[in-house]
């Protein structure tokens, strides 16, 4: 594996990605700085790769517990490493399964997830890469169910989510009695003409 992949800095904590096989990206990186859980105590991070948004979250609230949840062994390797290097690794909890199989104790104040995109589109050769990336293994509905019966009576999800599967999710919430709170919407930056 080349090096560029082993360690991914930020200001108070470095991540190891050398075994998951979806790397830290921008995504990722958006979701964990744009959710508010200023007034939350407990969160579940879905689907926590290598544990970038759930460190993310305990990095800026103290008293913040968090669970996350991963299907894939090997990203479960880098996400244990990651919280156990952490200034926060008494808050965080990681659980090696699916969103199906997780039986939760308590409700949470917030989830949070970035979950496959791809649907009905060509999957990778990699059986891992395409668990990551396409929603045959975790579709936003099922999220949405999970959070409706998991979050506490003000508790909120955060997804992100192709502009493409935007009016559908925000239908879907409505079905089962969730709102809008707010959204970002993040358009690609154009490309620079070659000089």
């Amino acid at each position: 594996m080349s090096s560029k992949y082993s360690c991914f800095k930020f200001k108070k904590f470095n991540l190891q990605q050398t075994n998951a096989a979806m790397k830290i990206g921008t995504d990722g990186i958006l979701l964990g700085a744009w959710a508010n859980v200023s007034s939350s105590n407990s969160l579940l991070d879905i689907g926590t790769g290598t544990g970038v948004i759930a460190l993310m979250q305990a990095q800026k609230n103290s008293a913040l517990k968090i669970d996350a949840i991963e299907i894939d062994a090997d990203a479960c390797i880098d996400a244990e490493f990651n919280f156990n290097a952490s200034p926060w690794n008494n808050r965080l909890k990681l659980h090696n399964c699916s969103l199906e199989q997780f039986k939760p104790i308590n409700k949470y104040d917030t989830i949070l997830s970035n979950p496959p995109f791809f649907e009905n589109s060509m999957q990778s050769n990699s059986n891992k890469r395409t668990l990551a990336r396409h929603t045959d293994s975790l579709h936003y509905s099922d999220l949405l169910k999970f959070a409706k019966n998991h979050l506490t009576p003000k508790g909120t999800i955060c997804l992100i989510l192709p502009y493409s599967e935007e009016e559908k999710c925000i239908e879907n919430a409505i079905d089962l009695e969730m709102h809008l709170i707010r959204k970002c919407s993040v358009y690609p930056k154009k490309i620079k003409s070659q000089h």
